[in-house]
C-alpha cells in the first residue's frame, strides 16, 4: 500500500543514505510499519489511521504471509500484531520476529488484543495496545515505536563501528569516536534522569512501601516475571542486600499490601517462591516504561550551559 506522506525516521546522515548504502547495511534507511490482522475490517481501519499518520504501511491476514513480507522487504521495521489470528497466533509471530529478525535488523512490535498478559511481554513486543483501537492510542504507540526504532537503528550503527573500526561502517558513513564518550551535558542530563525515574515510582507505588528494600524486591521479581523465571524467596531476600530478618519482614510488608505472595514448592515443601500479583507486575511494567521512555529523550542545553558557551 502506499502512503499519501513518508516519514523519514533517522535525521541527518541516515537521509543521505541512497539505495546502495542502505542495501549494504542489510536494512532500509526508512521504517514502514506491517499491519497483520484476520479482521479485515480491523485491518483496514487501522491501515487508514496509519497513512493518515503519515507511514507506509501494509498489510497481512496471517503469521506465514508476515514473515514473508519481513523477510522480502527489508523496509519493514514496526509490525502491529494482532493477537488472534488463524492457525498460528500472534504470540508465535512476535516469537519468530524477535527470534529471526530482531538480531539482524532493528524490528519494533507492537502487539493488538483485548488485554496485556505476562505471554505477551515475555514474546519480546515492545508495546500494547488494547482493542478497540483509539486514534490517540495508534498515534502515540507509533510515536513510541518509531523513537525505538530509531534507538534500534543507532545501536546498529555502533555495533558495526565495534565490528568494523571506528569510521569504517560499510554502507552507514564514518562514526567519530567522540560519539562515544559522554559529555558534560550527557551526565548532567542522566543524573537529571536519575532524579525524575526515581520520583516517577511515587505514581505507582505507595510511599509507605517505598524503601531500596521493597524496591530491590519488586525489582528482582518484575524482572524474573519478564523472563519467566521464578523467584525463590531466600533469592529475593539476597536482593535487597539487607539482613536476612530485616528483608523478611519488608517481604511479609509488601504480602499484607497485596503487591506479592507466597507459592509453594510442590517439590519441596521446604521451599517457596515470590511472585507479584497481576496489578503489581502491571504497574511496575508501566514503571518500567516510563522510565525506558524518559532515558529516550535526548538532552537539551540548559540556559547555564548556555551562557557559560557564550562567556567562553
Amino acid at each position: 500500500m502506499n502512503s499519501p506522506a513518508n516519514i523519514s525516521i533517522l535525521a541527518g546522515d541516515w537521509s543521505a543514505l541512497n539505495e546502495g548504502n542502505s542495501a549494504s547495511a542489510g536494512w532500509a534507511p526508512i521504517s514502514h510499519v506491517l499491519i497483520v490482522s484476520n479482521d479485515a475490517e480491523c485491518a483496514a481501519s487501522c491501515s487508514e489511521l496509519v497513512e493518515s499518520l503519515g507511514y507506509f504501511c501494509d498489510l497481512a491476514s496471517d503469521a506465514l504471509g508476515a514473515l514473508q513480507s519481513i523477510a522480502s522487504d527489508t523496509g519493514i521495521g514496526i509490525v502491529l500484531v494482532d493477537l488472534k489470528l488463524d492457525q498460528l497466533d500472534g504470540l508465535f509471530l512476535l516469537k519468530e520476529i524477535s527470534e529471526r529478525f530482531a538480531p539482524a535488523r532493528p524490528m519494533v512490535t507492537v502487539a493488538v488484543g483485548e488485554e496485556l498478559s505476562v505471554e505477551v511481554m515475555r514474546s519480546g513486543a515492545s508495546d500494547f495496545l488494547a482493542k478497540p483501537v483509539a486514534v490517540d492510542d495508534l498515534s502515540y504507540s507509533l510515536r513510541r515505536a518509531a523513537s525505538r526504532w530509531t534507538t534500534l537503528a543507532q545501536q546498529f550503527r555502533l555495533n558495526a563501528a565495534n565490528q568494523f573500526g571506528v569510521g569504517m561502517v560499510p554502507g552507514i558513513g564514518t562514526l567519530s569516536k567522540a560519539q562515544t564518550e559522554p559529555s558534560s551535558l550527557d551526565l548532567q542530563d542522566l543524573g537529571q534522569k536519575i532524579i525524575k525515574s526515581r520520583q516517577n515510582r511515587l505514581k505507582f507505588i505507595d510511599a509507605s512501601l517505598l524503601n531500596e528494600a521493597t524496591w530491590g524486591i519488586l525489582l528482582d521479581l518484575t524482572v524474573a516475571a519478564l523472563k519467566g523465571e521464578r523467584v525463590a524467596t531466600s533469592s529475593a531476600c539476597a536482593a535487597t542486600q539487607a539482613p536476612l530478618s530485616t528483608a523478611l519482614r519488608h517481604v511479609n510488608q509488601l504480602i499484607v499490601a497485596g503487591w506479592i505472595k507466597r507459592v509453594g514448592d510442590t517439590k519441596d515443601r521446604r521451599r517457596t517462591f515470590l511472585e507479584l500479583r497481576p496489578h503489581a507486575f502491571d504497574l511496575m511494567v508501566k514503571f518500567l516504561r516510563l522510565t525506558w521512555e524518559l532515558h529516550q529523550q535526548k538532552p537539551v542545553a540548559g540556559k547555564g550551559a548556555e551562557r557559560r558557551r557564550l562567556s567562553n
